[in-house]
C-alpha cells in the first residue's frame, strides 16, 4: 500500500511536468542563465522539496490528531479504500489532462497574494539563501497537482508517509525542471507530451484497481 502511494505521487509530478513548467519553468530558466547561476538550481529545488515533505508531515498530522489511526484494523482498511479512490481519480486526471481541483486553486490563489511581492523581491537570485528561501516559498504555490498529492499524504493517516509522499511528488517533477532549466527544448517535450501523460495515468489507475480489488473482488 505504501509502495503504491509513493508511486502514484511521484507520477503525478512526472505526468504534471508541462503544469510545473507553466508554474515554475520562468524561475528555473532564469537560475539557469549563466554558468554563475546554475550552480543555484540544487538549491532552490531542495528547497521545493523541502517545502513539500514540510507540508506533508502538516498534512499528514490531522487525522491522526482527530483520533484516526492507519494501525488500527477498522481505519486501516477505510484508510486504504480512502488513498485507493484518490489514486483512481488522480490517474484519471493524469490521463486526461483535467484539472480536476481548479476552484480549490482559486481559493488558493487568494492566501497566495501576500507571499507574491515577497517572492519577487527575491528576484533575480544572486546568493544561495536566497534560492533555497524562493524554492521553499515556490512550493505553496496554489496549484491543483500539489492539492491531489496532498490528498493521498492525508488519507496515509501517519506524518511520516505523508512527508514521504509529497517528497516523491517533488522529485517526479524534478526531471522536466532540471532539463529546462540547464538544456530545454526536445528532451523536455518527451516528458510533457500527451502520450507519456495517458501511460503514467494508466499505470496509476491499474495501482488503484489493485489496491481496490480485495474490498471489491
Amino acid at each position: 500500500m505504501n509502495s503504491a502511494v509513493i508511486l502514484t505521487a511521484f507520477a503525478t509530478g512526472l505526468a504534471g511536468s508541462a503544469h510545473c513548467i507553466g508554474m515554475c519553468g520562468g524561475i528555473s530558466v532564469s537560475l539557469g542563465l549563466g554558468s554563475m547561476k546554475k550552480r543555484l538550481l540544487p538549491v532552490y529545488h531542495l528547497g521545493r522539496l523541502a517545502s513539500y515533505t514540510t507540508l506533508g508531515l502538516v498534512f499528514g498530522s490531522l487525522l491522526p490528531l482527530i483520533g484516526v489511526r492507519a494501525y488500527n484494523a477498522a481505519w486501516g482498511a477505510s484508510l486504504r479504500i480512502a488513498a485507493a479512490l484518490m489514486m483512481l481519480a488522480i490517474g484519471l486526471q493524469i490521463a486526461l489532462g483535467v484539472n480536476l481541483l481548479r476552484r480549490l486553486e482559486r481559493h488558493g490563489a487568494r492566501l497566495w497574494r501576500p507571499l507574491a511581492g515577497f517572492v519577487q523581491s527575491l528576484l533575480p537570485v544572486q546568493t544561495g539563501s536566497d534560492a533555497l528561501l524562493l524554492g521553499f516559498l515556490w512550493g505553496l504555490l496554489p496549484c491543483g497537482l500539489i492539492y491531489s498529492a496532498l490528498g493521498l499524504a492525508v488519507v496515509s493517516g501517519n506524518p511520516l508517509q505523508a512527508g514521504l509522499v509529497m517528497l516523491a511528488f517533488g522529485t517526479g517533477t524534478l526531471p522536466a525542471m532540471l532539463l529546462l532549466g540547464v538544456f530545454s527544448g526536445t528532451l523536455v517535450q518527451a516528458l510533457t507530451r500527451d502520450s507519456s501523460r495517458v501511460i503514467l495515468g494508466t499505470i496509476v489507475i491499474a495501482t488503484a484497481l489493485w489496491t481496490l480489488w480485495p474490498f471489491v473482488g
